[in-house]
């Protein structure tokens, strides 16, 4: 974890696979990779995540993550400020961009030529608990990939452990390529159990995914 020097409202985590979220409300510049504690070194990263919040990226921050793969945008981000070093970086590096449908995100990978894919949709935590004691809590994610079906990913969390390390802690329940065909939220809670579907009802993420996909379908 990473702190702006510069703006209290930014800070950056690390994620395990060689992700930098950047988190916090309003404008990000350069001037935020001067960030503490100790050495923050943006070119080690190959993905960089710009987080629900972050509403405007300015010149030379983007640009400082010389070894990124993805490039992943909120939906909340309203502008980007672009330069010809930027968007030749991209194409150059033919970095993914990731985020949603309608968004400043697919715009910019249209405009550029580049791969586009929809960001994962964080669906909500289940909880278990048996008559003996035992408990578990899960967490579910809607997972889109390149190369394959979409998938709901179930990390399993058990009092004590880290997800992974329980055999089955760790699994992908794959679907259909056209699982969202005429679906709404309601027909969606069709793949989860019964306790997911008030969170379901209310993720306004999924709900915009639905919509335009089936839109651009024409099935709605």
């Amino acid at each position: 974890m990473y702190f702006s020097d510069y703006n209290d409202n930014i800070t950056f985590s690390n994620e395990w696979d060689g992700t930098l979220k950047v988190e916090g409300k309003g404008l990000v510049c350069a001037e935020d990779l001067n960030a503490s504690p100790g050495i923050f070194k943006p070119e080690e990263y190959t993905a960089l995540e710009f987080t629900k919040g972050i509403t405007r990226v300015t010149k030379g921050f983007i640009e400082a993550f010389t070894s990124m793969e993805c490039l992943e945008i909120a939906f909340s981000v309203k502008s980007i400020e672009r330069t010809p070093e930027l968007d030749n970086f991209l194409i150059t590096n033919n970095v993914l961009i990731r985020g949603e449908y309608n968004s400043l995100a697919e715009r910019l990978a249209k405009e550029l030529g580049l791969r586009f894919l929809h960001c994962d949709i964080f669906l909500g935590w289940t909880k278990y608990e048996s008559q003996d004691g035992y408990r578990e809590s899960t967490k579910r994610t809607l997972c889109f990939r390149l190369d394959g079906p979409p998938y709901i990913y179930r990390e399993i969390f058990t009092p004590g452990i880290s997800a992974g390390s329980n055999g089955g802690a760790d699994l992908r329940d794959d679907l259909p390529e056209d699982f969202y065909v005429g679906c709404d939220l309601d027909g969606f809670t069709y793949n989860l159990p019964l306790i997911c579907e008030e969170a379901i009802m209310q993720n306004k993420q999924l709900g915009r995914f639905l919509k335009i996909s089936n839109q651009r379908l024409g099935k709605k």
